[in-house]
């Protein structure tokens, strides 16, 4: 896309979103925006080098959810075949709703995770943020779950010790601010 049509394309979409009562940000609505590599790299402390990408488009079926979900692994790590978890990685996923109450009522449904799930406050990290820890084949695995705005995020963090607790505090955080 040429700068003009770039610049053109975000004038017209700020000038919707006033319009429709929001501010645009910077993240907007692309999880790869709020959550770059350079960033989820620093979270990890390693190289993250290949990148699961994702969006499905609001429409009346998926109840206006707008999702991008954006992952970083380390080189050669395929989310979409592995049969283990990586080693490290972190991932975002981003729903965009059209209003504030449907992000909330979204993330109301979600936020427990699957049944039997241990959840803990995380302060600091948008709305109603919430943390699960658990661990699959020597990987821990630490996902936060938040609403900000018209967004319900999702953000999990894999690691061989425990300091992706600490990382997906730290990515959601990062996150929420772009929101």
């Amino acid at each position: 896309m040429s700068p003009g049509a770039t610049w053109r394309a975000l004038l017209v979409s700020a000038i919707a979103a006033i319009a429709g009562g929001e501010a645009a940000s910077a993240a907007g609505n692309d999880a790869c925006d709020a959550l770059p590599a350079q960033e989820a790299a620093a979270l990890m402390g390693a190289p993250l080098e290949s990148n699961f990408r994702n969006e499905s488009q609001p429409d009346s079926v998926n109840g206006h959810d707008h999702t991008t979900v954006c992952g970083w692994f380390p080189k050669g790590y395929n989310l979409s075949t592995a049969d283990k978890p990586p080693e490290r990685g972190v991932q975002l996923t981003l729903h965009t709703f059209r209003s504030q109450a449907e992000a909330k009522q979204f993330h109301m449904m979600t936020k427990n995770g699957p049944p039997g799930a241990k959840l803990k406050p995380v302060p600091g990290v948008g709305d109603d943020a919430v943390m699960e820890e658990k661990s699959f084949h020597g990987t821990n695995v630490a996902t936060v779950r938040f609403v900000k705005g018209m967004h319900s995020a999702q953000v999990q963090t894999w690691r061989k010790d425990k300091s992706g607790v600490e990382a997906a505090t730290a990515a959601a955080k990062q996150a929420a601010a772009k929101l």
